[in-house]
Parts: C-alpha cells; sequence; structure tokens
C-alpha cells in the first residue's frame, strides 16, 4: 500500500474507533445515571477516576515510550524484541505494584473520601491496574508498527464488551458494584485480544535488560510529566468534589462534564488534527500567510459552530437532563450552564492550540497548560467548599480561559499571527445577550419557542457579520452539488 493511501486508510480506522468510543461512553454515562442513581453513578466515577490515575502513574510513561522505539526499530527485529520484551516486564512489575497498594490501602482511600462503599469497589478494579498497564503496553507495539486496524478494533471492541457487561449486571441488580466488575472484565477480554495479536509481531528477548529499562524510563519519564499536567487539567475537579462533597455531587458533575466534553472537546479535537500537519507544513516552507489563514478560519469556523450549540444546550439544558438523565440530575443544570458558556471560546481556541508544537515550539505549549493546571487546583479548593458543584464549574470554566487567552497571546506576540481578536469578543457579547435574554423571557415564553427564535437571530448574525464572502463562497460551493444531486435523483425517479 502507498504511503498516502496506507496514511488515509489508518486514519479512517482510529477516526471510526474514537467515534464509537466517543458514543458509546456517553451511551454508558446515560445508562449508569439511570440505573445507578446520583449517588452510586458518583461512586462508580469516583472509582473510574482512581483507577485512570494509577494506571498513569503505574505505566510511568512506558506505553508512549515503546510507541516511539518500535516505529524507530520497526526494522531491527532483534533491537524490537528487546524494547518490547523490557517494557513488558517492567509494566507487569510496576502494575502488579499498584494494584496490590490500590487493594490493600482501599480503606484508607475510601476514608480520605469519605465514602465507605468505595473501599469495596476499589478492590474490584485492583487488578484491572495491572491488566490494563500491560495492556496498553502491548497496545503501544501496534501502534509503533502503524497496525491500525488491529489498534482501532482493541477500542470498539472495549466499547462494546463495558456496555454489553455493565447493562447485564446493573439489570441482574449489581447496582455500582457490577458496573466496576464489568470493567474488569473488559479489561482481561481486551487484555486476551491484544495478546493474541501482539504476539505475532515479536518474541520474547531478554537482553541487556537494565539498559534497555533505563533507556525507557529516562524516555518514559518525561512523557509521564506531560500525561501528568494533563491528568490534573482533566480529573482535579472529580477528586476534590469526591474529597470535599458527596458521591451524588460526584454523579451530578459527571453527568454535566460529559455533556460540555463531547460537545465542546470532540469537535475542536477533530479540527486540531486536521490543522496540526497543515501548519506544521506551512510554517516549515515559510508560508507565515497560509499559517495565519488556517488559524484564522479554524478559530472562526469552530467558534461559529460551538456558540450555535452552546446557544440551543443552554435554552434547553433542563428539558435535556430531564429526558435523557432524568429529574434526580436537575442539580446539574446550572453547571452544564456555567461550563458550556465558558467553554465556547475555549473550544474555539483550543481547536488550534497544537499550533505552538507545529511551530517548533512545545515548551512554550507545556508552560501555558502548567499555567492552567495551577489555576484549576487553586479556584477548586477555594470555591468548591464556597459554591459546591457550581464552584467547581466556574473553576474548571476559569482555567480554560486562562489557557485560552495565553494561546492567542503566544500566537500573536511570540509568533505575530493576527488574531480576529475583536470577532471572538463581539460573538461572545453577543451570546451573552441572547442567554441573559433567554432567562429574563422564559416564564413568559415557551422555553422550545425562545430557544428556535434565539438560534434564528444567532443564525442571521453569523450569516451578516462572522462570514466572509469568501466562507459563503465556499460554503455554497460544497452544498451546492448536494443539492443537485438530490434534484437529479427526484428526476430519474419521474
Amino acid at each position: 500500500m502507498k504511503g498516502s493511501s496506507k496514511f488515509a486508510f489508518d486514519i479512517s480506522w482510529v477516526f471510526v474507533s474514537q467515534i464509537v468510543a466517543l458514543g458509546s461512553g456517553f451511551l454508558l454515562n446515560i445508562i449508569l445515571s439511570r440505573w445507578l442513581g446520583p449517588a452510586d453513578f458518583g461512586l462508580y466515577t469516583l472509582t473510574l477516576t482512581l483507577f485512570t490515575v494509577s494506571t498513569l502513574v503505574a505505566g510511568i510513561g512506558i506505553p508512549e515510550t515503546i510507541v516511539k522505539y518500535v516505529a524507530d526499530y520497526k526494522d531491527d527485529q532483534e533491537r524490537l524484541n528487546t524494547i518490547v520484551t523490557t517494557g513488558v516486564i517492567n509494566s507487569i512489575l510496576l502494575g502488579t505494584v499498584a494494584s496490590l497498594v490500590f487493594f490493600l490501602f482501599s480503606g484508607e482511600i475510601a476514608e480520605i473520601f469519605g465514602m465507605p462503599d468505595l473501599a469495596g469497589l476499589i478492590r474490584i478494579i485492583a487488578p484491572a491496574i495491572s491488566l490494563s498497564v500491560v495492556n496498553t503496553t502491548l497496545l503501544s507495539l501496534l501502534n509503533g508498527l502503524r497496525e491500525m486496524r488491529s489498534y482501532s478494533f482493541r477500542f470498539i471492541l472495549r466499547s462494546f464488551l463495558l456496555i454489553v457487561l455493565a447493562t447485564l449486571f446493573i439489570l441482574s441488580g449489581f447496582g455500582a458494584a457490577g458496573a466496576v466488575l464489568a470493567l474488569l472484565l473488559t479489561e482481561i477480554g481486551t487484555f486476551a485480544f491484544v495478546i493474541s495479536v501482539a504476539r505475532r509481531h515479536f518474541s520474547l528477548q531478554v537482553v541487556d535488560h537494565w539498559a534497555t529499562t533505563k533507556k525507557i524510563l529516562t524516555f518514559g519519564s518525561q512523557v509521564f510529566i506531560a500525561g501528568a499536567i494533563f491528568l490534573i487539567n482533566t480529573y482535579t475537579d472529580t477528586l476534590l468534589i469526591g474529597y470535599m462533597l458527596t458521591d451524588a455531587d460526584v454523579g451530578w458533575y459527571a453527568v454535566a462534564f460529559a455533556i460540555a466534553r463531547v460537545a465542546f472537546l470532540s469537535l475542536p479535537g477533530s479540527i486540531s488534527t486536521v490543522s496540526y500537519p497543515a501548519i506544521s507544513e506551512y510554517y516549515s516552507k515559510g508560508l507565515r500567510d497560509a499559517v495565519e489563514a488556517v488559524i484564522t478560519r479554524s478559530i472562526r469556523y469552530c467558534l461559529i459552530l460551538l456558540s450555535t450549540v452552546g446557544l440551543v444546550l443552554i435554552c434547553l439544558s433542563e428539558a435535556i437532563i430531564t429526558f435523557v438523565f432524568g429529574p434526580a440530575y436537575l442539580p446539574a443544570v446550572p453547571v452544564i450552564i456555567i461550563l458550556v458558556y465558558g467553554m465556547i471560546v475555549f473550544g474555539a481556541v483550543s481547536s488550534i492550540g497544537p499550533a505552538i508544537s507545529a511551530m517548533n515550539r512545545p515548551g512554550l505549549s507545556s508552560k501555558a497548560t502548567l499555567v492552567m493546571a495551577g489555576a484549576n487546583v487553586c479556584f477548586d479548593v477555594t470555591l468548591i467548599p464556597l459554591l459546591g458543584i457550581t464552584g467547581a464549574a466556574i473553576g474548571t470554566v476559569g482555567s480554560y480561559t486562562i489557557l485560552a487567552v495565553l494561546i492567542l497571546w503566544v500566537l500573536h506576540h511570540v509568533f505575530d499571527i493576527r488574531i480576529e481578536s475583536a470577532t471572538i469578543i463581539t460573538t461572545f457579547g453577543v451570546i451573552t445577550v441572547l442567554i441573559i435574554a433567554f432567562f429574563l423571557l422564559r416564564d413568559m415564553i415557551h422555553p422550545y419557542v425562545l430557544a428556535v427564535l434565539f438560534t434564528g437571530l444567532y443564525g442571521v448574525y453569523i450569516y451578516r457579520i462572522l462570514l466572509t464572502p469568501d466562507d459563503k463562497r465556499e460554503f455554497f460551493s460544497m452544498v451546492s452539488p448536494i443539492f443537485v444531486r438530490i434534484a437529479a435523483g427526484r428526476l430519474n425517479r419521474r
């Protein structure tokens, strides 16, 4: 297979697996939140968070290191065998230690969070830590070899197993323990699949184990630090809510964040996947105008889509929560409103966040993320005791806003990229006015009517103000062939 075809083929598999994983994860949240209730769903979410943190710590960057060295040595089978064997052995050792620590100190961990029932769930999931670390290490072998079909199928298989097993156990009356047991059995099932595939690509070969271990851990520790920063950003809210508040609060916040995450992190992530290589290529060729065009359009298009989705979500947040998750989760409505409102601008900016690394300055990106992580912790520690889960949402929005400002500042002052700051500010102002008007009028006019009215008004603003003549021409050039084919199809049927 030619290089370009192989590249497109790999992307298609990864994209499909991401869509399946994202959709199934959201579906699982709906199932668990409805059938478990806020308290037990909160216990499950906290257990899953602790499990994720433990696997990252136990892995200490080994899986990511395996990807790099397998890619480097894929034409040297002997060195590849040595690297993978060393990685697997160390993953088994570190994962086993982490599993034992997690199991033996389950009571103390539960006591820290003030949730006695958490201890039993931790004991169930503890063996999955070692399985997950080794599983991810072997999966990294497939990634490094660009065996993306098998790599992606693992995520599809995991999503399927987790939903089926969790549903069966909950229907059987096992509650939160059943959901956690489903997670353990899913790790066992995917582990068996990965072993069956990975064993065809390497043989156990213990040569220069300590020297190779030093090499892996030296590189892996650097990756681990970056991953730890990301981990702080992702799970600080959940852990601090679990520590300071109740299991029900964790459940309410998990539902709100799941909605915000699907709406505001999936689309920017897709755009950044496309914009990153384009920016890197243009920058390496000195095409500054092309770089600026990609960044400007990425922000503008993402801002249009996210602000429209955000307006609808805020207007219909109460109806969505009641219909999808049930009335028991209505306390999550204020959190959704805050998260969605605050992440409109961040989501748009995050679509070009990787541009800093693409222009050969990854250190600046890491520093900005570190500032965000520190701000997130400070905000949460201050606001959660005062405002509960609403304070956690405000802290998250505040830290994301800081990161967005830092990214825009770096692009403008370090790389001299022109940023449409006035457009961002004006658009955010229009959205704010419409949201305020919605809350002032919702007791007099049905929320559905207001949602349609304000979305229509905002659509006019987008068309008249945000979209440039070039944007409109490109849009109609893409859409018109679709209408032509539809019309032709109707004529043929006649």
